[in-house]
């Protein structure tokens, strides 16, 4: 027998063996390395997506303080005929005059019926609630595109809506029918549960 043989493998054959063991490591520190990209991309887009849906509930917040601003705060005449549903009579100043406008008045310049025959204050009642169903319009439209949520604009209008139905009835939803203003009618019905604000069902009653 040769003296020196020893059982270790030749240089010939460990090669393949350390390759093998090389292109297992690398594929195992891929295959790590794709998982762990797409958690960090998942969780990135998750991220995103909430923070996106935070920008958008912020601005849907924002429009609707905005409209109810310009009804309540920037539109005088809007705003006068909330004083008009709220008050059986109020002293209005029209024309640099103190003049008081009762809810018996309110009720016959808005009927159709008396297009040709006005009260003395008439055209001030009627421009005043113009203006106020041009803001219900624009509220309702913004909540059909889904610009604004229902529960943002829905106080103080769900004490103003149900008390301007009772007092008015009939005479008014002719006149708005008059106007053509079926933006405003809709908002309106949305406001027909006891209450609307907590209710569900935020679309107009059929």
């Amino acid at each position: 027998m040769e003296q020196g043989a020893t059982n270790k493998p030749s240089a010939s054959s460990a090669s393949p063996l350390i390759k093998d063991r090389f292109d297992m490591a690398s594929k195992t520190v891929a295959i790590v390395g794709g998982l762990i990209s797409a958690i960090v991309l998942i969780v990135s887009l998750k991220a995103n997506t909430a923070q996106r849906a935070r920008e958008l509930r912020w601005g849907q917040a924002k429009l609707a303080a905005e409209l109810e601003d310009d009804m309540l705060i920037d539109d005088p005449q809007a705003f006068n005929a909330l004083r008009m549903i709220d008050w059986t009579a109020y002293d209005f100043t029209i024309e640099g005059k103190k003049v008081r406008i009762t809810r018996d008045e309110v009720r016959k310049s808005l009927d159709v019926e008396n297009n040709n025959n006005l009260p003395p204050n008439g055209a001030f009642i009627r421009e005043s609630f113009d203006r106020l169903f041009y803001r219900m319009g624009k509220m309702e439209r913004a909540l059909k595109s889904n610009l604004i949520n229902f529960e943002d604009v829905c106080s103080p209008m769900d004490y103003y809506v149900p008390f301007l139905r009772f007092v008015y009835g009939q005479t008014l939803v002719l006149y708005m029918k008059q106007l053509h203003q079926t933006d405003a009618i809709q908002f309106m019905k949305r406001f027909g549960a006891s209450d609307p604000c907590q209710s569900k069902n935020r679309s107009p009653a059929r």
